[in-house]
């Protein structure tokens, strides 16, 4: 598989080696690059299908099949239709020429945090955490969540970092952990039981607390009336779920009792 960089990178203790290699990937980029690429709106592909457009085509242009993918774009098939890796074909430039539309790279740029990820592997000498490896990380460590015991089947289980990217952390062993979503993002069930998860320090669901601040804006009102009055507040629950009033809570009252 191709390594996902924006431009080959030729590393060489000989300068001749690596002036006849600079000057063969200038040649190369200069056969492949695009010369209508500025002023083009950008093709948004997910990166699901630009990974299964890259594993189909094994970074060649589908047309003449150079092999240099760093040099290689994405076009729809059908201009009308989504940008799905069934309906993107990968073109060099030359290839390219009368093709309209937006396009994008094949090869996408690594986000800061994962350039940052891997300067930190590279300073420690540590492989990067690839799905295998977390799969094979969970099972290694009983499949369960280190903090609350939950397994996977209950909860999606998640590998956290001790000591963040941002702050210097690697993807070494001894700084990951096995949390399940719950105890990775710091939530728990909401304290009115509608079924949705909250904040530890909020202890109550976003949805909940929005019904809690309208019964005490509207203290005169029903619930029904409350939601007849915001349809768009309704419509945007999911479907067969209503926040629920909290536990002691006296919606009428203006009270608003401790949940910590």
């Amino acid at each position: 598989m191709w390594k996902l960089q924006a431009e080959p990178c030729f590393r060489s203790k000989h300068p001749a080696r690596r002036a006849t290699l600079s000057a063969r990937s200038e040649r190369v980029f200069n056969h492949g690059a695009r010369s209508d690429a500025v002023g083009h709106m950008p093709l948004r592909v997910s990166s699901s299908a630009r990974a299964a457009v890259l594993r189909r085509c094994r970074g060649a242009c589908e047309a003449c099949g150079l092999e240099w993918p760093w040099i290689l774009y994405l076009f729809r098939i059908d201009e009308a239709g989504p940008a799905a890796a069934t309906n993107l074909h990968v073109r060099c430039g030359p290839c390219s020429t009368g093709l309209v539309g937006a396009f994008a790279p094949l090869l996408s740029q690594p986000s800061p945090r994962e350039r940052l990820r891997e300067a930190n592997n590279r300073r420690s000498g540590t492989a990067k955490l690839t799905p295998a490896r977390r799969r094979r990380l969970i099972a290694a460590r009983g499949g369960h969540c280190q903090d609350c015991g939950a397994s996977g089947s209950e909860r999606q289980l998640d590998v956290h970092h001790r000591l963040g990217i941002v702050q210097g952390g690697d993807d070494g062993e001894d700084n990951l952990l096995v949390l399940c979503f719950a105890c990775h993002h710091d939530l728990q069930p909401c304290a009115s039981g509608c079924g949705s998860w909250a904040k530890r320090t909020a202890a109550l669901c976003r949805h909940c607390q929005t019904r809690r601040r309208l019964q005490d804006l509207l203290p005169s009102a029903t619930w029904d009336e409350i939601k007849a009055r915001f349809p768009s507040l309704v419509r945007s629950w999911r479907p067969g779920y209503e926040p629920r009033p909290a536990p002691g809570d006296s919606p009428h009252s203006g009270s608003w009792p401790d949940l910590g």
